[in-house]
């Protein structure tokens, strides 16, 4: 027998679901490896002699024969209703004999488990026998698949219930600092969403909060909601599974999938709250072009809580939205509104009046988007983000064109040839100097390898930022959050020439080839177009060490002020001046 902190021998586990189907292929796998003792939970009643008419016949027609001549001698009329009724009290009491047969220390109650009265009756004289509960699998589901708009509150209750109140009724029913491990059975489609299961995926997605809420509660047991992808039987039926192989995701094997559950138990160390097990991810498929245009209005309310990222890009006491993460917001969504299309190029972005996380903070920024050509390669948008004053008057804050491709196969490279790279850098530190206000989630410029009056090279390397971190702004194709170190390396630029801060104002065009990212080293060598007192306007590359280009920005413009200077030092949120809608 295998042994670990977790279960052993000694465990007592208390199973949902665990008579019959994918649940009880596991339990026993996992009674074979630890030997532990479990208390197997069903709705399903089980008979404790089967009727003698029944015993040896396992062909469902003779089967079903033999219980329509059963109703006959009985002097009942054998309705379909009832041959089926009796058919199927049948086969799941021989599934859960089977699964007791195979287990050495195990007891089967049969329970609606959302009572959670009833269930403590049932629990006690059993807990009394085996002992104190050591660990908890919550394997019970059922389906009521329809569509949302043919589903009844009945249909609603009877999936969502199982789940989340026999689960509640579970922990109410045991003691929760005896407990070594909570393994709860959610499904993929908590993340990916199924059509007709809207229930289903709300459920088990209430499971996977759960796991992350009792985590921190109980820091001493391993909880753990596992995403299961489809497995090769239980609720999967023969027409899903042909459907989930014409996508090309693979059934989990029961064999198998017991024995994941097995080695997640093994990982004392691991501290995911919840996983995802499948063959392969689920990826939208790209959506039919028409050449209809169409005009969407998106609304989100910005807090400064709910992006922690901007902690770290305050100027003047205020946390300031980046120019990069705006246009992150405006990729985003003309992505999510054609799936299968990626963020290509940006054209003739303006920044006219910045968000600033202060009082005057609006309550609700709308977002514009306008088709303006479309085919089936790619996609080109009008975008404005604004909002409105409290009297009503509109304020327009991001302004730019954006394209989309279907397929971003193009690539360009830069070459070494002739180009001279320092092999020593200057000695200049332009976060620790007041040059540039970014803290370290914005730190990415690790050297400067030259700066004159035309150009400049910048060794850049950004740590990664977490999706708590990013807030409402997370990266998808576009990292706006490596992207900004373009407009940093502007902003040195400036100050070292001209001693005067200096933010974004417009970008004529930005090209990406490739996805920026987190945690590599590359490069971002920027060369002057123009520049006085009152204007400077720089394009820049960003490639990595092997010359592959990421980003081409296009005529970056940002206005000196001797002004900032000050304020780039004031680089820490005050909390008084600061409002958190």
């Amino acid at each position: 027998m295998v042994t670990n902190n977790i279960i052993n021998s000694h465990s007592v586990v208390l199973v949902s679901g665990g008579g019959r189907g994918i649940t009880a292929q596991c339990i026993i796998y996992l009674a074979q490896q630890y030997g532990c003792k479990f208390i197997l939970l069903g709705r399903s009643e089980i008979l404790e002699t089967e009727p003698e008419w029944s015993q040896g016949c396992t062909i469902e027609a003779d089967l079903k024969k033999r219980i329509m001549q059963h109703l006959i001698a009985q002097k009942d009329k054998p309705t379909p209703i009832k041959v089926q009724k009796i058919y199927k009290q049948l086969c799941q009491s021989r599934e859960v004999h089977h699964t007791l047969s195979e287990i050495e220390k195990a007891e089967y109650c049969s329970v609606d488990i959302t009572d959670s009265l009833a269930l403590k009756t049932s629990l006690k004289p059993i807990i009394e026998r085996l002992g104190k509960v050591t660990g908890i699998i919550h394997g019970a589901g059922t389906l009521a698949d329809k569509f949302i708009e043919n589903k009844t509150e009945q249909d609603f209750y009877r999936v969502y219930d199982v789940k989340v109140e026999g689960f509640n009724s579970l922990l109410t029913n045991i003691d929760i600092p005896e407990l070594k491990f909570i393994v709860l059975f959610s499904s993929f489609v908590s993340f990916y969403g199924n059509a007709g299961q809207s229930d289903y995926s709300l459920a088990n997605e209430i499971l996977n909060k759960y796991a992350y809420l009792l985590r921190q509660q109980h820091p001493h047991c391993k909880v753990v909601s596992i995403g299961w992808g489809p497995w090769d039987g239980g609720m999967v039926t023969p027409q899903l599974k042909e459907l989930f192989e014409q996508q090309n995701i693979k059934v989990i094997p029961q064999q198998v999938g017991a024995q994941m559950l097995a080695e997640e138990l093994a990982q004392t160390q691991s501290n995911a709250a919840q996983i995802i097990i499948m063959s392969k991810p689920i990826s939208p498929a790209a959506k039919i072009v028409t050449t209809e245009k169409n005009s969407y209005r998106l609304y989100r309310r910005l807090t400064l809580t709910s992006n922690p990222f901007v902690y770290d890009h305050v100027i003047g006491g205020n946390a300031v939205l980046p120019a990069m993460c705006a246009l992150a917001w405006i990729a985003n969504s003309c992505e999510q509104l054609h799936p299968g299309y990626r963020f290509s190029t940006c054209d003739n972005y303006k920044v006219l009046k910045g968000i600033i996380f202060d009082k005057e903070l609006a309550n609700l920024y709308c977002l514009d988007l306008t088709e303006v050509e479309k085919s089936e390669e790619e996609i080109t948008f009008e975008c404005l983000i604004w909002s409105e004053t409290p009297k009503g008057i509109p304020l327009y804050h991001y302004r730019t064109v954006i394209k989309l491709a279907k397929d971003l196969k193009t690539t360009q490279t830069v070459s070494f040839e002739g180009m001279n790279i320092p092999q020593t850098s200057l000695d200049l530190r332009p976060y620790e100097d007041g040059t540039l206000f970014h803290k370290p989630r914005f730190q990415g410029i690790k050297e400067i390898l030259e700066l004159d009056d035309q150009q400049a090279l910048f060794t850049c390397n950004l740590s990664n930022i977490s999706i708590i971190d990013q807030g409402q702004f997370f990266t998808q194709s576009f990292n706006p959050y490596t992207a900004d170190m373009l407009f940093q390396c502007l902003l040195i630029w400036v100050r070292k020439v001209y001693n005067s801060g200096s933010l974004p104002l417009n970008l004529l065009s930005l090209k990406q080839f490739n996805s920026l990212p987190f945690n590599q080293d590359f490069f971002i060598k920027m060369s002057i177009d123009e520049h006085s007192t009152t204007k400077v306007v720089a394009s820049a590359i960003a490639y990595n060490p092997q010359g592959q280009v990421y980003l081409e920005a296009n005529r970056m413009q940002v206005t000196p002020s001797n002004r900032l200077n000050s304020l780039f030092l004031n680089n820490t949120v005050a909390s008084n001046d600061t409002i958190c809608l």
